[in-house]
């Protein structure tokens, strides 16, 4: 007596059937994992870059802006860092690329920031000076997720980048 090969229709809804649960049970623990990566994500992006700008500013003994905005516009005046960032040369301080090769990067922020991620900051732009030292107060990025505050990332006036994450969790102050 030979078997078919292949499955029985019972066999594969009992197969989707168990999955379907198993899937019930396991998203909605992902979904904080996923968050938690984004926060991380967009935390180790915008520190990167801001690092990069310091870096430049050095290496070109130039002023170097980091600010939110889309690409030759320029800033785009707000503090809203959700749509994305720039860092650009800028020697004649107009706070604005006059040519492409002083674009040094056009940043999209993660996937996932325009919606559940909200980006602000405490000041419009950090300027970096030729030796490093952002002009003017400390710049921080908060990164909010919901309703929390769920990092932040930190620019002395020396110019360097540090990140912290709230503990306990605090509300998102945007």
């Amino acid at each position: 007596m030979s078997h078919p090969n292949g499955f029985t229709l019972v066999e594969t809804l009992a197969t989707l059937a168990i999955l379907a649960v198993l899937l019930a049970i396991g998203l909605p623990g992902f979904s904080d994992v996923l968050a938690r990566h984004q926060v991380r994500t967009t935390i180790h992006l915008i520190s990167t870059d801001l690092a990069m700008a310091r870096s430049s500013a050095i290496m070109r003994r130039a002023p170097v802006v980091a600010c939110p905005g889309t690409g030759m516009d320029g800033c785009s005046g707000g503090a809203d860092w959700s749509g994305g960032w720039i860092v650009f040369a800028d020697p004649d301080g107009n706070r604005r690329p006059d040519t492409v090769a002083e674009l040094l990067r056009v940043s999209d922020a993660p996937s996932g920031a325009g919606g559940r991620l909200r980006l602000g900051a405490t000041r419009h732009f950090v300027r970096y000076q030729r030796d490093g030292r952002s002009a003017g107060t400390n710049l921080t990025v908060r990164v909010c997720s919901g309703e929390a505050l769920a990092g932040e990332v930190i620019v002395n006036n020396l110019g360097r980048v540090r990140s912290a994450r709230p503990q306990p969790p605090r509300p998102c102050p945007l």
